[in-house]
């Protein structure tokens, strides 16, 4: 059974590091092979299209201590929560990420955006009262 997958962002964060964020969680959560590719698609044209994930994933905006709160509460629930760390954002390599993760403890590790897998129970009722992070931004804009 394929798991429901949300992510949820700090929309304060710049635009870049929203997209970076995006982008590197929807990598992982790929990677992990929790998620299937749909078939190709064929355009109306014959234009022939590769497969892209077959799974919708809502983004959802939490503030950042929203999401450190966020991972602990998933991963007591059971659900898997990918992680983008503010130490990831200096980092050159993965072993570079990994050596600042183990230098700096838990509480001062800060969280730009989290990727969570589970049932869609569980899921959504950890993600229930978080707004579509568009309408976060554009407030946050005005």
């Amino acid at each position: 059974m394929t798991p429901r997958c949300v992510l949820v962002l700090d929309p304060a964060a710049p635009r870049w590091l929203i997209a970076n964020a995006s982008a590197v969680l929807g990598a992982s959560v790929g990677a992990r092979g929790d998620v299937e590719l749909g078939p190709g698609l064929v355009d109306a044209t014959g234009s022939r299209w590769p497969a892209i994930a077959e799974i919708v994933v809502p983004v959802l905006a939490a503030p950042a201590a929203e999401l450190v709160e966020l991972r602990a509460a998933a991963h007591a629930a059971g659900v898997t929560a990918l992680a983008f760390p503010d130490l990831a954002r200096a980092a050159a390599t993965y072993a570079e990420l990994a050596a600042a993760m183990a230098a700096t403890p838990a509480a001062e590790v800060h969280i730009h955006g989290l990727a969570l897998l589970g049932p869609d129970r569980l899921v959504r009722g950890l993600t229930r009262g978080l707004r579509a992070l568009g309408d976060a931004v554009t407030e946050a804009v005005r």
